[in-house]
């Protein structure tokens, strides 16, 4: 029984179905997004929180805890990193997969709500989560410059023109702004001009939250009208708070002029950011799962000149840091190879059939298996990316197989003088079991990839779902289109066929020359069937023997290196550099690297994206390279020779440390923290002090040749002064503890005590004291505050000051205090060569029972590769 014969009896109807499948294959095609990798779905949530001025102990006692108590409760928890540094805290969940990215989005944010009880009341906004995600890596930096229009303002006009603006293009997912900080009215308070006229920091607080106030007022109505009542009870202008009685001290009264300077700056005066050397401020863009980046990015350059002309005329906007520049170039090689490589299999065929009738015949089944392949691919919402192009490529191959086993067939049969509608039908009953079998076969390679649940599945899932889609549908039109078409246009070849050509002759004497190599190869090993009896297994040992030396003689990363044109530079300097000092040491950073001639533009980015999460001794650098050629503007080396001769001129630098690495999709190592590409950690099981092992860990890996910029978070530790206040002393003045934390965050932190309400936007009012004040420790100690009945008291009264430290950051993985070593690779070494020399380093320093090693990020996925004997081949 042949169920494949009513399809092949009508030709017409099965090419009608094969031309609407190609129609549908080309919409889906125009309308698949394109991307450089695909999206993952991935069961992993990050959370973070920010409480400015915090230090990291104050931040890991009070916020990392707390959160990680109540999210280590969820289930499905496979590990959990949670980073305390100064202002801010990140958790890192990642859960098993047998969680949704959405269902634990869910638990988490749960989790949060539930944790909002035991986090400090201080905190300006509660935790915020975020899923993890490829489409979170941002596509596109857009810099606003200007010559003469303030930060703060020209961080408002990307905050509210801007920034929603761009957010509406179709496929934008989230748009951030970098480089600054909103608007704010600072007051810069003189301490002793406060002490002097018997006011506190506390008393101007509460003053600045009494006058400045925005609530209903009410309405009049006398029977045939009704009027809203209103007043001025707002304040926006600094002008309008430098008037603001604060006192009435002996009759005289007391201005917030008279104590304090009132003027218009950044919420966050540390907050910065420079392009080519002009201080601007960014947006970040990142896309939607399923949107196209190129379309996107494209949408969002189309749109900038008319955004440009409704900014002032002092302000410039660029585009810069475009990832979907590699993305493209990727694709289009990617689609070159596919055109070439369908262009060799049909010459290849054409070959060696002779015959274009059959030629064109099973070509045919090219375009159809990719325009099955592009449904698919749109039903499950895949993208066009590197992998998924790279499934089409092989394909081709593969797809070409069953069309010439079965027009190999129907031929025969008409050989013997069979019609062709008959051979068609014959030919496809004979041979139909035998393509099912090869394309199961096919299926069944790429079937674990396809079921599968681990990073390394879900990554490279549109590639198994787009090359299976593709070997099945060209199954099933060797078994449908191929026969119907054959018995349709196939004739019996003429007995006075015309003499064949010179080419048409070479090409027979070479198929002769081939099959007669074949048959004398046939005949020795049907001659000797006692050798060729071991012959399989001989083949398995020396292919596996083969492939051994190859892994260990190449080495592996978990993605290849690239040459984005892109690179991305940490800056960093000690942890006690004031913010101005590390503006000028990333001010000399940005110089060595524009004077390279490799360079294009560079984007330096100082502190973080957010209020009061910075680390002050920290800067990110973003860097376009010109495109590679050896043109005008363009550049001859490869992106690690650009690295390497960066890093020298680095090296001479000594007050700052600056990692350079190729942008990348997705490779290298490491978590993201700052110091290195690759990193591990130490983690401590039961309890045991991390400090000394982690130095002597750094000490030993330092004299391995192969390791470069290795450093700990125990490198840099933060210089703190100590308030030892006199508690038995604080009672009997009456003073409590909450107004003395309050005092000193009302005087040396950027304390919001008030907002401001305008037509478009809200903006803060931010207390700290004048910079005079803030030179010497003895600061702290001139401070007053007042009791409980109403006495001005000196902390110098109740308290004594001592030098402290603390790390910059305090690590966990899963609640258990960890230390995080980074480190860098030399060149030509293998990222597992470094993870095998990470494990001898520990073996010789000894390390304890209850001290482990961790690897991180790619580090572990290739360990774990390594470990279970497993090679992939793409």
């Amino acid at each position: 029984m042949n169920v494949f014969a009513p399809l092949i009896r009508r030709p017409v109807g099965t090419s009608l179905l094969a031309l609407g499948l190609t129609l549908a294959g080309i919409w889906a095609y125009l309308l698949l997004g394109v991307a450089a990798l695909p999206s993952l779905d991935f069961p992993g949530v990050y959370v973070g929180a920010n409480m400015p001025g915090a230090s990291a102990q104050t931040m890991a006692n009070t916020v990392l805890a707390p959160l990680e108590r109540h999210l280590g409760q969820i289930p499905g928890v496979d590990e959990m990193y949670g980073n305390a540094r100064e202002g801010s805290v990140g958790i890192s969940v990642r859960f098993n997969f047998s969680r949704t990215a959405d269902s634990a989005a869910r638990d988490v944010q749960a989790a949060i709500n539930a944790a909002a009880v035991d986090l400090p009341s201080g905190m300006p906004s509660p935790p915020q989560y975020f899923k993890f995600d490829t489409s979170q890596i941002p596509i596109l930096f857009i810099t606003l410059t200007s010559t003469g229009m303030p930060q703060d303002k020209l961080y408002d006009l990307a905050d509210t023109l801007l920034k929603p603006a761009v957010a509406q293009i179709d496929g934008v997912a989230q748009v951030q702004v970098f480089g600054g900080t909103p608007h704010a009215v600072r007051i810069e308070l003189d301490n002793q001009s406060l002490a002097a006229k018997g006011l506190t920091a506390n008393d101007v607080a509460n003053a600045l939250r009494a006058a400045n106030v925005n609530s209903p007022q009410g309405i009049l109505s006398d029977g045939r009208t009704q009027m809203t009542v209103t007043a001025n009870d707002g304040l926006r202008e600094p002008e309008d708070f430098a008037k603001l009685l604060i006192s009435v001290k002996n009759g005289t009264p007391v201005r917030l002029s008279d104590v304090a300077r009132v003027y218009s700056g950044q919420q966050d005066q540390y907050q910065a950011a420079w392009f080519n050397s002009s201080r601007t401020v960014g947006l970040q863009v990142t896309k939607r799962p399923e949107a196209n980046a190129v379309a996107t990015v494209a949408a969002i350059r189309a749109k900038l000149p008319q955004l440009a002309a409704s900014l002032p005329s002092n302000v410039t906007i660029s585009p810069v840091f475009d990832l979907t520049q590699t993305t493209k170039s990727a694709l289009h090689e990617v689609e070159v190879a596919l055109l070439i490589s369908i262009a060799m299999v049909a010459m290849v065929m054409l070959v060696f059939l002779r015959r274009l009738r059959p030629t064109l015949i099973a070509m045919l089944s090219v375009p159809l298996s990719l325009a099955g392949a592009f449904v698919v691919m749109w039903m499950l919402g895949y993208t066009l990316n590197t992998l998924s192009l790279v499934a089409l490529v092989l394909c081709i191959g593969f797809v070409v197989d069953d069309a010439i086993v079965v027009i190999e067939n129907i031929v025969r049969h008409m050989e013997h003088g069979m019609p062709p509608l008959q051979a068609a039908m014959t030919g496809v009953r004979e041979i139909g079991f035998t393509v099912v079998s090869i394309t199961l076969s096919l299926v069944a390679v790429f079937a674990p990839l396809l079921f599968g649940n681990n990073v390394l599945v879900l990554l490279l899932r549109e590639f198994s779902v787009t090359l299976t889609a593709a070997v099945v549908i060209s199954a099933i039109v060797s078994l449908t289109l191929t026969p119907a078409l054959c018995g349709r246009l196939l004739k019996h070849e003429a007995a006075n066929r015309a003499p064949p050509g010179r080419i048409e002759q070479a090409v027979e004497r070479f198929d002769r020359g081939m099959l007669r190599l074949y048959e004398r190869g046939l005949d020795w090993a049907l001659h000797h069937r006692r050798i060729m009896r071991w012959q399989p297994l001989a083949l398995l040992l020396l292919t596996f023997a083969l492939g051994f030396a190859v892994v260990k003689t190449a080495g592996g990363t978990f993605m290849p290196d690239e040459d984005t044109g892109q690179l991305q530079v940490e800056i960093s300097a000690d942890a006690n550099i004031a913010p101005t000092l590390m503006a000028e040491r990333a001010k000399q950073v940005e110089k060595i690297m524009q004077a390279d001639p490799a360079v294009l533009d560079e984007l330096t980015m100082l502190g973080g994206n957010g209020f009061g999460g910075a680390v002050g001794n920290s800067a990110q650098m973003f860097v376009d390279l010109k495109p590679r050629g050896h043109g005008p503007g363009e550049r001859p080396d490869h992106i690690k020779a650009i690295v390497e001769r960066l890093t020298k001129h680095y090296d001479q630098m000594p007050d700052v440390k600056v990692s350079i690495s190729a942008a990348q999709f997705l490779g290298g190592g490491g978590s993201g923290d700052k110091g290195g590409q690759y990193e591990f950690q130490l983690v401590s099981s039961d309890g045991g002090d991390l400090q000394p092992w982690a130095l002597k860990m750094v000490r030993q890996l330092r004299t391995i040749k192969e390791f470069r910029d290795v450093g700990s978070q125990f490198d840099q530790v933060g210089k703190q002064q100590q308030l030892k206040i006199d508690r038995q002393a604080a009672a009997r003045l009456h003073v409590s503890m909450g107004a003395i934390d309050t005092a000193l965050y009302s005087a040396f932190g950027q304390r919001l005590v008030s907002q401001i309400y305008s037509d478009i936007n809200q903006y803060w009012v931010v207390l700290t004291s004048s910079p005079s004040e803030n030179l010497s420790p003895q600061s702290l100690l001139n401070i007053h505050v007042r009791s409980d009945k109403g006495e001005m008291i000196p902390l110098s009264a109740l308290a004594r000051m001592g030098p402290g430290i603390s790390p910059i950051r305090i690590r966990h993985h899963n609640q258990m205090e960890a230390v995080t070593i980074t480190y860098n690779l030399a060149k030509d070494v293998p990222q597992d060569r470094g993870i095998a020399l990470v494990d001898q380093a520990a073996y010789a320093v000894g390390l304890p029972a209850g001290i482990k090693v961790d690897y991180t990020g790619a580090n572990q996925r290739l360990k774990q590769a390594q470990s279970n004997g497993m090679v992939l081949l793409l």
